[in-house]
């Protein structure tokens, strides 16, 4: 097997400018050819196995979003928990985790530190260009067995960057990621009355599932300076917190401005400021709540559990 991919890799070169296996060009001695117009031999059975990614996946190790109701959902595939890999005898699917490390999960973790603290991966992954990763987790809720999924996503440099659970709520980890524009009024820090009803619902969910420990992130975008972004982002986030205390969440919940860092979408090729490159660069704009079902020390800066809406990003440094 060892001599079989040295030689595939000597011999064939193999690119993807989507995400998804019809993306693909296999390149053989020097001759481009689609994978959609090659007959699937051995060599293009192995190269067509080796597209792991269900989800589309950026280069910055994030989803496509869509914007739901001021929400941005997060655009995932998650595979049927009867087809993991990790089961005794099919009877019993996924691993009983050891929380404390999910909880040591953050950002820019490699897949061997990954590896480490929750081990393999449930899934049949693939073999080259996988940035997705999917597990199984099982837990008891009040004696209740209960499972859910967790879903980890890989920039082109293999570092982790995004986390979802899904369904959300799942095991008293939650998250939401909510349009900054329809919170708030451009280069504004006060609630609109939509803004409102929709972080209103987040503090029923909140309540609902138990949530312990609560952050609230605020994120801008790219233009204007650091000093601004990082003082506007802190107003927001600040708001959204008195917003969740007056709707009676009585979690522990820190409120953080990061500013312009990160980008959830990069936007270039536009005229600098323009309105277009505005509309473009509106996923950035944003607040993220995330929660967690067990209280936790947070720092200053640290980061703090959760998942999306249905699901979403886990940890956010």
């Amino acid at each position: 097997m060892k001599l079989f991919i040295v030689l595939f890799v000597k011999f064939i070169k193999f690119s993807c400018v989507g995400s998804s296996c019809k993306d693909c060009t296999l390149t053989v001695k020097g001759k481009e050819m689609k994978l959609s117009r090659i007959l699937l031999s051995a060599v293009a059975v192995a190269t067509v196995a080796a597209c792991g990614n269900l989800s589309k996946v950026t280069e910055a190790g994030t989803p496509e979003y869509k914007e739901v109701d001021g929400q941005q959902v997060p655009q995932l595939v998650w595979p049927k928990i009867d087809k993991a890999g990790f089961n005794h005898d099919g009877s019993q699917f996924g691993s009983w985790p050891n929380w404390d490390n999910v909880r040591m999960i953050e950002r820019g973790m490699n897949k061997d530190q990954l590896y480490n603290l929750i081990g393999r991966p449930h899934f049949s992954e693939g073999l080259y260009g996988v940035e997705e990763w999917d597990y199984v987790f099982n837990y008891r809720e009040n004696g209740v067995h209960k499972i859910c999924q967790y879903k980890v996503l890989f920039d082109k440099n293999h570092n982790a960057q995004s986390f979802f659970w899904y369904p959300n709520g799942c095991n008293g980890n939650s998250a939401f990621t909510l349009s900054g524009d329809f919170l708030f009024d451009f280069d504004k820090d006060t609630l609109t009355p939509r803004g409102k009803e929709v972080v209103d619902n987040v503090a029923a969910q909140l309540k609902e599932t138990g949530a312990k420990e609560v952050k609230v992130a605020g994120y801008t975008d790219r233009l204007g300076s650091d000093a601004y972004n990082l003082d506007l982002s802190q107003r927001r986030a600040n708001r959204v917190k008195a917003r969740l205390i007056q709707d009676g969440v009585t979690s522990e919940i820190t409120a953080v401005g990061y500013g312009k860092v990160p980008q959830v979408k990069a936007c270039n090729g536009y005229k600098h400021a323009s309105k277009a490159e505005k509309d473009c660069l509106r996923p950035n704009r944003r607040v993220e709540i995330t929660a967690s079902g067990s209280v936790l020390k947070l720092q200053e800066g640290g980061q703090v559990n959760g998942g999306t809406q249905g699901p979403a990003p886990l940890y956010q440094k």
